[in-house]
């Protein structure tokens, strides 16, 4: 009986050995490795937290989708200093400092979508409409950071260059210029 066990399991494993293929990857051949990719993120949608924008870190996953984590505006600026553990930011790099950009900026986000600002007797000047939405010329400056709708997110180098841009006041002019 075990010389028929025996048997019968070396002639499975022969047959299954004489059907198999023998894969020979191409020389140089480097394999890709598929990897979700973090970035630092902001809407112009009003946050969760409270916050008149909503600032987080999107998760761009291999196959082209993407999920949002998002961050009160102090959890922001600490992963974006390098002073919170982020996976957005694994090297711990200072981004303010890199890109010369007072966090303080982050403040004054909600002008670009509204004329005053919304909350309180506040009676601070924004650059944006009555409407809370930027106008569509603004828009049109916002398209280069990647925003053409209010649901858009600014993710990466993007981001960096539209809060140096918002502190510009050459820049602000121009958009200003661009209400209805």
């Amino acid at each position: 009986m075990k010389l028929l066990n025996y048997f019968i399991i070396g002639f499975i494993c022969a047959s299954n050995t004489v059907n198999s293929q023998i894969l020979i990857p191409k020389k140089d051949y480097i394999p890709e490795i598929r990897q979700s990719r973090y970035s630092f993120a902001l809407s112009l949608i009003s946050g969760a937290n409270s916050d008149l924008v909503s600032f987080g870190i999107m998760r761009q996953n291999p196959d082209s989708s993407y999920e949002m984590l998002f961050l009160t505006k102090d959890a922001f600026i600490r992963q974006a200093s390098g002073y919170e553990t982020s996976r957005a930011n694994p090297d711990k790099i200072n981004y303010f400092m890199e890109y010369q950009i007072d966090p303080k900026i982050l403040d004054d986000l909600w002008r670009l979508k509204h004329d005053v600002f919304p909350y309180g007797k506040n009676e601070e000047a924004g650059w944006g409409t009555k409407l809370g939405v930027p106008s569509d010329a603004q828009f049109q400056l916002l398209t280069e950071f990647g925003l053409s709708k209010m649901s858009d997110f600014v993710i990466d180098k993007n981001l960096w260059r539209l809060l140096k841009k918002v502190s510009d006041p050459l820049w602000i002019g121009t958009y200003q210029l661009r209400k209805p």
